[in-house]
Formats: C-alpha cells, sequence, structure tokens
C-alpha cells in the first residue's frame, strides 16, 4: 500500500505539535524561593537598577599600592592625565531599565549612560553594559612597545556588566572581549548577586500584591551572607521607627522559606529609603511586577466611552 509523503509529512508535525501541547514540563530550577509544587506565575515586570562606580577606588585596587604614601604618589600621576571626557570610562554612571512582557516573552531594555562631563547617552540593546579603557589616553598602538607594558596597560580595563566590573578585559591573542570563563576571580572588582536579588522581589510580589516594591529592612539570610561575602553594604535611612508588614503573621510558611525577611508596610519615600554600596560601587534594583487590568488610563466602562465618542458625533 502506497501512502504519500506528504500525508506522511502531515502525521509527523501533527504528532510533534500534539507532544509539544500536551507534554508537562519539569518546574525549573533556577530559582530558589519556589518549590516545585507552586506555580510561578509570569507576570510582566519593570526592572531598573542604578550602578556608579566608585571610580577612585577602582583605580586604586588595581594599583594595588603598598601603602597611603605610594598611593599618594600614584594619585598625582593620574590628575596628570590627559581627560577625554567623551571616551574615558572613568566618571560614567549608568541606569538600566528592563521590561519583561509576559504575554509575549518580549524583553527590552534600555541604558542610560552619565558621561563625567555631563552628557547624555540613551540607547537600546539586548545586553547592559560598558567596556573600555579608564583613561582613553591609555588606548594606543605602539610596536615598540614592550609585552609587561602592553600587559600593564591591560590591566586598566574595564568592563561593566548589569551586576559586575572586571578588568583585563581584552583577548591577548585574538582581539575582542574575553568570554566569561577566561576571567579570574581576581578579575571581578566588583559583583552583585542580582539573579537572587530579582527572584526574592519577584517570590514577595507573587505571594503578596505590591510587595515587590516594599522597603527591605531585613534581607533573606542567603541574600545577607552574599552581601557579606561581597563586601556589599546595606543602609536603612529613615526619619521614624517604620511600620513593618509581618510576613509571618499572614504566611509563616513562606516567611521561613524565604530566610526570615523583614520588610517594611510600603515603599521608599522622603521619610523612608534604603542604600547599597561598596567600596567600589553604590548600587540600586527595584522591581514593579504589571497584572492585567490595573491601567487607571483604560475605562472598565466601556460602554461609557462609546457613547462619548456618538456624543461628538
Amino acid at each position: 500500500m502506497y501512502i504519500p509523503t506528504w500525508i506522511l509529512i502531515g502525521i509527523v508535525v501533527a504528532v510533534v505539535y500534539y507532544v509539544s501541547r500536551t507534554k508537562k514540563h519539569a518546574p525549573s530550577n533556577n530559582t530558589t524561593f519556589f518549590s516545585e509544587q507552586e506555580t510561578i506565575k509570569k507576570y510582566s515586570y519593570r526592572l531598573t537598577i542604578s550602578f556608579e562606580p566608585n571610580w577612585y577606588q577602582v583605580l586604586k585596587k588595581i594599583h594595588n599600592p603598598k601603602n597611603e604614601k605610594e598611593w599618594e604618589s600614584i594619585s598625582k600621576k593620574i590628575e596628570k592625565v590627559k581627560k577625554d571626557h567623551d571616551k574615558d570610562l572613568c566618571g560614567r554612571r549608568y541606569y538600566f531599565t528592563e521590561f519583561f512582557d509576559s504575554a509575549t516573552g518580549l524583553i527590552t531594555r534600555f541604558q542610560h549612560t552619565i558621561l563625567p562631563n555631563g552628557k547624555q547617552l540613551f540607547s537600546i540593546l539586548d545586553k547592559f553594559g560598558d567596556a573600555g579603557y579608564i583613561f582613553e589616553a591609555d588606548h594606543k598602538f605602539d610596536l615598540n612597545e614592550s609585552e609587561e607594558e602592553k600587559n600593564a596597560r591591560d590591566k586598566f580595563t574595564i568592563e561593566i556588566g548589569e551586576d559586575f566590573i572586571r578588568n583585563e578585559i581584552w583577548e591577548k591573542n585574538i582581539g575582542g572581549l574575553k568570554y566569561d570563563f577566561e576571567y579570574e576571580k581576581e578579575n571581578y572588582l566588583f559583583s552583585f548577586p542580582l539573579y537572587d536579588v530579582f527572584n526574592f522581589k519577584m517570590a514577595m510580589g507573587q505571594r503578596f500584591e505590591g510587595a515587590e516594591e516594599n522597603v527591605i529592612l531585613e534581607w533573606p539570610d542567603k541574600i545577607k551572607k552574599q552581601f557579606d561575602s561581597l563586601g556589599i553594604k546595606y543602609e536603612v535611612i529613615s526619619d521614624f521607627e517604620p511600620s513593618i508588614f509581618n510576613i509571618e503573621e499572614y504566611d509563616k510558611e513562606f516567611y521561613q522559606k524565604m530566610g526570615k525577611p523583614k520588610i517594611a508596610s510600603g515603599g521608599p519615600d522622603k521619610f523612608l529609603s534604603a542604600y547599597l554600596s561598596s567600596d567600589l560601587a553604590y548600587y540600586k534594583v527595584s522591581l514593579k511586577l504589571f497584572r492585567p487590568d490595573e491601567n487607571y488610563r483604560i475605562s472598565e466602562n466601556i460602554s461609557f466611552v462609546l457613547d462619548e465618542k456618538k456624543a461628538k458625533k
């Protein structure tokens, strides 16, 4: 019995489609704040990060002076470096904004860079970051330069990522930026546990509507340990004793699993704020989840809108 090829192809396509629609995917193990039994709702969100390297301390860490007297001598040389505020990385500040649309899976990233001379750059990109020489004056091509001199100069190449500052960024043999696996631990001048911080805020917002924006008074145990190991300090500034949202009272199991965090009953304002910092950078991260039907611009009474249009006619 002969079966036309096009029928066989159609059957294969139908089977693949059916299996893909009915297959139950295993829960992701990436998120540390959800168990396999829980359903992770995919809300749309806006993630914002402000990132300001402490360039003075970045330079000091790379130079690694033996004492303050040596650093004072190095500082004087740095002051004499010919500055190019349009091209130098030194002095730049960064604002990263990421929008995720849960309906389509679309991720859109905007980067706002403020240069030391006050100029501002805006861009839409696939990956946050910046890379180059701390001072553009170090960017030169000299055939007579020794390997030792080149390596010393390359120490002052920097890459800024959404959650790190690292140096010695150029691949020596083929050129271009290094891959992640090519970096040594000592190349990471600053690191931030963005993945865990993001997923903690996401978990809070999914469990308690709007809680992802509340000021965190005490971080989960796991994140606190990460902050300590990375030299990150967290400071809450308040003009009064902040009102606390008692997570344990509403959901004790969730509270225990989250690592016993403590959050305020509202978001930051002129009376209550919080800051993340280390010797090498100032960092701030915030998350806003978007839920269906919460856009105040859209009228719930569509008949009212239609009646208005008729009246105008």
